[in-house]
């Protein structure tokens, strides 16, 4: 027995003493868990979600059991509970994070933005012309009124000018629209005899467009002058020459208007350029002409020209000189 128990015990030192038969393991490492329990994030949410360009949308949140809190996208440090209003110029991703010591909890919300629509540049979209009535007969002088009805498609300035078929036109003119929709402009026409012809309107910005052509036609078929007749102060005339003789018309009308004429001579002259009067009414007026002349005989009349044709008859005179001068 004792032999045995000196073989056990030199196996034993001999096992000690060899290097590398004998490996010792060191016990594997644990984490301690922190004390305490982490934050709650109760709610985080964003309102509305998704918003346009230029818009805003509000973050509320709600945490317990935190030490701190905090929402990056600049907005930092915050109470436990609260809103923030933000306006994101893309879509944003906001994140809440709430720490003690157990910890940090993060919870995210995304607020989406809508693109903003490409802007839509200031255009006339329709320009349309009219006259009522565009045929008139009756007494002249006779005023047309036009207008024309111009169309945008948002706030801007419309500059334009009315032409017309004698290649005549008004001054520029401009109207300022404050959103989309339609504004009138008028134009009236002054006709003081038979005509016919065309109106329109021409948008000279944001660009250039014209309207349709409105046609007109003044038919004087009611006839403003209703009489004219002449005289003459000394017939027949005897006497030391030149003479100057005075003649006078008388010229009537039913209504008011313009009425242009000439003094025409037995010399086959006018005494002068056509002459106008106007009538604010019904009613008659007298003109008058001078002639300085020597011995003869001769006539003058008085020959109405607008707004409806009408002569005089003739006023006859004779002169009979003493120093007769031609």
């Amino acid at each position: 027995m004792k032999k045995i128990g000196f073989i056990s015990l030199s196996l034993l030192l001999l096992l000690v003493f060899i290097p590398g038969c004998i490996t010792f393991q060191t016990p594997p490492t644990t984490t301690v868990p922190p004390v305490g329990t982490p934050p709650d994030i109760i709610v985080f949410s964003n309102n509305p979600s998704t918003i346009d360009a230029g818009g805003t949308s509000t973050l509320l949140w709600n945490v317990t059991g935190a030490t701190s809190v905090s929402i990056d996208q600049g907005i930092g440090l915050v109470d436990v509970a609260g809103t923030s209003v933000v306006a994101p110029a893309a879509s944003t991703v906001y994140t809440v994070s709430a720490t003690n010591s157990a910890g940090t909890v993060t919870r995210s919300v995304v607020t989406t933005v809508n693109s903003a629509p490409p802007a839509i540049p200031f255009a006339v979209t329709s320009v349309i012309a009219n006259t009522s009535p565009s045929t008139f007969t009756g007494p002249c002088p006779k005023t047309f009124t036009f207008y024309a009805t111009i169309a945008v498609n948002g706030p801007g300035t419309v500059t334009y000018r009315w032409e017309r078929s004698d290649g005549g036109y008004s001054d520029i003119q401009s109207i300022t629209f404050y959103e989309a929709g339609a504004k009138t402009s008028t134009l009236q026409w002054d006709l003081s005899g038979p005509a016919t012809g065309w109106h329109r309107i021409r948008v000279l910005s944001p660009y250039d467009a014209a309207s349709n052509l409105v046609y007109y036609t003044l038919n004087c078929d009611g006839s403003l002058v209703t009489g004219v007749i002449v005289g003459v102060d000394q017939y027949p005339f005897t006497g030391p020459c030149p003479k100057t003789i005075n003649f006078w018309g008388t010229i009537a009308a039913n209504g008011p208007g313009t009425v242009t004429y000439r003094w025409e001579r037995s010399d086959n002259t006018t005494a002068a350029a056509p002459e106008s009067i106007i009538f604010a009414a019904a009613g008659s007026q007298t003109v008058t002409n001078l002639w300085t002349r020597g011995e003869g005989a001769g006539w003058q009349r008085l020959h109405v020209l607008t707004p409806n044709d009408m002569v005089s008859s003739q006023i006859d005179f004779v002169m009979t000189c003493w120093d007769q001068t031609q």
